[in-house]
């Protein structure tokens, strides 16, 4: 993992101290998504809101240089990471501090992820055209809830909690007990994204990445 240049050392702070605290706190699938960004050369950049329209996205560094490399080469699920950026907004951490940092980290990172699997898949499509992944824009927005959800759950700590119940991610059950909240994530990817998983899927990765298989 890499840092753009230029960011300010208070957020790169908080950055390596969300790794940190994933490493420590997370599920296996979270640690296995963080040892893999660590591990490669995927791009961590911070930006104003205003830029983003979102506390985080994730992309490709260079889409045409991605297509090359899956033209010229076969590429792993953690090769494939150094063609990723995942950029957090300035005001993610200013405002909602470690936990705004941990949780847009943990959503992006699903998406890297899966990202990742698209771009080493279709490096590989020739000789295994039916293992393609291309998710949907649904399949990718579910993954990174669940897993957002499952993080908080994990963590446990009153403020996580509130921020997941507020987002429907988490609901409360009679006896006060925290579970991942399915209906409600579906209900917010219907009514916030516009998502439904049979009639308004949404775009599938490859397009938004601008790549075509091997």
């Amino acid at each position: 993992m890499k840092f753009d240049s230029g960011i300010r050392s208070k957020y790169r702070e908080s950055i390596e101290r969300a790794f940190e605290a994933i490493l420590e706190r997370g599920n296996d699938r979270h640690r296995e998504v963080i040892g893999l960004i660590l591990d490669s050369r995927m791009l961590i950049r911070v930006a104003p809101v205003r830029k983003l329209n979102a506390s985080g996205i994730t992309g490709l560094i260079d889409a045409g240089d991605t297509n090359d490399r899956i033209e010229d080469e076969r590429l792993s699920v953690r090769e494939a990471f150094d063609e990723i950026y995942i950029t957090i907004a300035e005001e993610t951490i200013d405002t909602g501090g470690q936990r705004g940092c941990e949780g847009t980290l943990v959503h992006e990172g699903q998406h890297a992820l899966d990202f990742a699997q698209t771009i080493a898949s279709f490096s590989d499509a020739d000789f295994h055209p039916l293992s393609v992944f291309d998710p949907t824009l649904f399949e990718l927005e579910w993954a990174a809830h669940v897993t957002s959800g499952e993080y908080m759950l994990r963590v446990a700590r009153d403020e996580y909690l509130a921020e997941g119940l507020d987002l429907m991610i988490l609901g409360r059950d009679d006896n006060g007990n925290c579970f991942l909240n399915e209906e409600g994530i579906r209900t917010r990817l219907r009514e916030n994204y516009g998502l439904d998983p049979l009639n308004k899927p949404g775009k599938r990765a490859s397009k938004m990445l601008r790549i075509g298989p091997r």
